[in-house]
């Protein structure tokens, strides 16, 4: 059946406005080019109602929550009552395939409830993150003894790590397709339940190429807008300030690089907690800088000043500022975990650094950190190498042309 019609689910979270946002805003612009008719679904939304509006030349479907701090009940409760919810506003049409796209793992009920109102659908489920992977920055090993530890001795935070882990397996098993935006996910799960040959397959998050060759005299004359010296070697972070980006060690490391490179600044583009990180930079302030919250205009003018880009998470699903990074010709350093680990290759397209497991925490070496830093700084033929390359790779494997297509054929064979 060529004909079908694609129900996009979301849900308010902080995630929507990094990562998982940006990988909506590109498949909903592919779909428009496509012709394909879809739907964006709103979960835990504001308001009083469910609503459907017109917004950007597709239709919202927006349901509220029904309490403002969601519990496990509340949450069953909304999560079975979304097919019912639905049923109001889709209709079973003769010869159309309805398809309803997942972005969320953790809630079997949801897909339960798809099933038993619209029987003829089918579901595909798209892990960018799990809840457990993040509480253990992504600590595979850990995971696994925790999942084969008997109940009676888990810990309460180790019981909850379990159950969503439970809820992430009976949500696979139930859906149609169960895609991964990145390969170590899908090795993950493959280590704890068999799952149906022909129903997983990785498709790597991608972005459009938006890259224009830097016309001449442009980067010093952004750095005297933005009052950054012109001979400064200007090191950029882009993303959340949480400790599960590396944020500790990425501070501690430029501190180090201030010893050798004294005419080095640090730039973080992201919101978090800044008294944290502030106290962090203690006698380093100018020379760390903190922007908050940027537009992409803003980002992309920091791109073009950038000499570095680091991406140095404890654990990172795929890595999508570090394929921006990449796309905008900056060499980059990343942590060698999740999505990141697979996107590079060390020395060519990039630089990694370890993350290692140390008394149950996940840490990097400051020393090693800094000295890839202080390299690149000192050897910019070997910079512009790593950057012409990462280009290259972007081009060849990340750019939006190739995620259209896999996704295109996933609803066309689902």
């Amino acid at each position: 059946m060529d004909i079908f019609k694609v129900y996009i689910f979301t849900q308010k979270s902080r995630a929507v406005s990094y990562g998982v946002g940006t990988y909506l805003a590109l498949l909903c612009k592919a779909l428009k080019q496509s012709n394909i008719e879809f739907v964006l679904v709103n979960l835990y939304g504001t308001g009083f109602g469910v609503e459907e509006s017109y917004k950007q030349d597709y239709n919202v479907i927006n349901i509220p929550s029904v309490k403002n701090n969601i519990d496990d009940k509340s949450d069953q409760y909304f999560s079975r009552n979304v097919g019912y919810l639905l049923k109001e506003y889709i209709k079973d049409e003769d010869g159309v395939k309805l398809i309803f796209h997942l972005n969320f793992m953790t809630n079997p009920t949801i897909v339960d409830s798809l099933k038993y109102n619209f029987p003829h659908s089918k579901i595909v489920l798209v892990a960018h993150y799990t809840k457990w992977s993040f509480e253990l920055m992504g600590n595979e090993k850990k995971l696994l003894q925790i999942y084969n530890k008997p109940a009676m001795q888990c810990t309460i935070e180790e019981k909850k790590i379990r159950r969503d882990l439970i809820s992430d397996i009976r949500m696979i098993k139930k859906v149609d397709k169960f895609v991964c935006v990145a390969k170590h996910t899908l090795d993950t799960f493959k280590k704890i339940i068999k799952i149906e040959t022909g129903k997983t397959l990785v498709i790597y998050n991608a972005l459009p190429d938006t890259y224009h060759e830097i016309p001449i005299g442009k980067k010093e004359k952004l750095r005297r807008i933005y009052k950054i010296g012109i001979e400064e070697n200007l090191i950029l972070f882009v993303g959340r300030l949480d400790e599960i980006k590396g944020i500790n060690y990425l501070i501690k490391a430029f501190k180090r690089v201030l010893t050798q490179k004294t005419n080095s600044r640090l730039v973080l583009i992201g919101d978090g907690n800044f008294n944290q990180w502030l106290t962090c930079s203690a006698n380093d302030w100018s020379k760390i800088t903190f922007t908050g919250r940027l537009n992409q205009k803003q980002i992309q003018d920091f791109y073009t000043m950038a000499d570095i880009g680091i991406v140095c998470s404890l654990h990172e699903e795929f890595g999508l500022v570090a394929i921006e990074m990449m796309m905008n010709k900056l060499p980059i350093i990343v942590s060698d975990v999740g999505g990141l680990n697979e996107i590079i290759e060390n020395g060519y397209s990039g630089l990694k650094i370890h993350v290692k497991n140390q008394k149950g925490n996940r840490v990097i070496s400051i020393k090693e950190l800094s000295d890839k830093i202080c390299k690149l700084i000192s050897d910019k033929k070997y910079a512009e190498f790593i950057a012409q390359n990462g280009r290259k790779v972007f081009s060849d494997k990340f750019e939006g042309t190739f995620f259209l297509a896999k996704m295109l054929d996933l609803y066309k064979t689902v």
